[in-house]
């Protein structure tokens, strides 16, 4: 397969370890100088990102250099280019939309992010050898930058992403929305930075961290509360169709959408069909099957379905009824050997912040225990 230029990307270049070094700095002691983190430091001369203008300035300042003696832009040719498949959910065919982040020198690839009606991604397929994938960029900007990623299904994540991306420019976060037990997988795999899950053990008792130690094992890691809340039976506006319990997917003309094995909704639907001894294969849509909790409720909206097991914030945010079946916990799991990355700390401090809790709550969240870590 030959590779093929289709842009020039003007990327940021900087000498600032050769001029500290020159001055006797460490990066500690130039990003307190500076007022920025280490990290930061760090990261600007390893070239992972480019900095704010407003952090070159203070850079430059504290070194007693003019900006153009330090950061200079250049520009650098990208191709149809080679990326390694992130392993989260199986490879995708020829023409399919992915996200491509930059890991390193290269290049991961992960499965486009379905919210809402449509998929984020920034590239294109265009031929697969197994693990590994040739894909045409179709955003450039994307790319500039390694990003931090986070896993999971809750939409809370992507609301996470936004609000950092509004007042962090100089931090990328990217969300993978894939189930609690992928998300996991990925990151003991390292392919993520940070996993969400609401995993219910059913022979302990206990959410996520039954889960956590069986796919990490002695793994160092860290385990921080995002919110409660509840997972229902999502019905049409006015329950039309009268479901009140899982007994009524039996009967004629009621028509479910399920999610794929290894999602925690997926969990609580065989469990309640269980409790009734209704056999899957007797319900109609068992076999529906969608990879999110936006698309479960999408489903239902627009008449694809009479019912199916998701967040309630998505029956709010439908105009959706909604059944409560069970009130859990979502945590999000970190690597301790990420914990230095400015993303990680930059999400840590977010969730310790007044404003994330009032918006969760506004949203149909419980955020009483959000930021705080859980004893593992």
């Amino acid at each position: 397969m030959r590779e093929k230029a289709i842009f020039q990307e003007t990327v940021t270049k900087n000498s600032l370890r050769e001029v500290r070094l020159s001055q006797g700095l460490s990066q500690g002691e130039l990003a307190d100088k500076a007022g920025v983190s280490r990290q930061t430091v760090g990261g600007i001369e390893a070239e992972l990102y480019g900095p704010s203008l407003a952090v070159a300035l203070r850079l430059a300042k504290v070194l007693g250099k003019r900006l153009e003696e330090i950061f200079w832009l250049e520009k650098e040719q990208l191709t149809e280019v080679f990326s390694q498949w992130s392993s989260i959910g199986p490879p995708p065919e020829d023409g399919a939309h992915i996200q491509l982040i930059r890991s390193g020198t290269g290049f991961t690839a992960y499965p486009a992010s379905r919210e809402l009606l449509g998929l984020e991604a920034n590239a294109i397929v265009l031929e697969k050898e197994r693990e590994r994938i040739k894909a045409r960029i179709l955003v450039q900007e994307s790319l500039k930058q390694s990003s931090i990623i986070m896993a999971g299904c809750s939409p809370v994540l992507g609301l996470l992403r936004q609000r950092l991306h509004n007042i962090c420019r100089d931090i990328s976060l990217h969300w993978v929305n894939t189930n609690s037990t992928r998300a996991l997988h990925a990151l003991k795999a390292g392919v993520v930075h940070a996993a969400g899950v609401h995993i219910f053990d059913e022979q302990t008792g206990r959410y996520n961290l039954p889960a956590v130690q069986k796919i990490l094992g002695d793994r160092p890691h860290l385990v921080i509360n995002l919110y409660h809340g509840e997972q229902g039976l999502l019905v049409q506006k006015d329950n039309p169709k009268g479901i009140s319990d899982f007994s009524d997917l039996l009967r004629n003309g009621v028509r479910l959408v399920n999610r794929e094995a290894g999602a925690e909704s997926r969990r609580i639907l065989d469990a309640g069909l269980q409790t009734v001894k209704l056999n899957p294969q007797q319900v109609t849509g068992y076999d529906f099957q969608v990879g999110t909790h936006q698309e479960v409720a999408q489903a239902v909206a627009l008449g694809g379905a009479d019912c199916g097991v998701a967040l309630r914030p998505l029956a709010r945010l439908y105009g959706l009824g909604f059944l409560p079946l069970t009130r859990e916990r979502f945590d999000l799991v970190i690597l301790r050997e990420f914990l230095h990355e400015p993303g990680i700390q930059a999400v840590l401090d977010f969730l310790q912040k007044q404003a994330i809790r009032l918006e969760l709550e506004a949203g149909g969240y419980e955020p009483e225990a959000t930021g705080s870590e859980i004893a593992c």
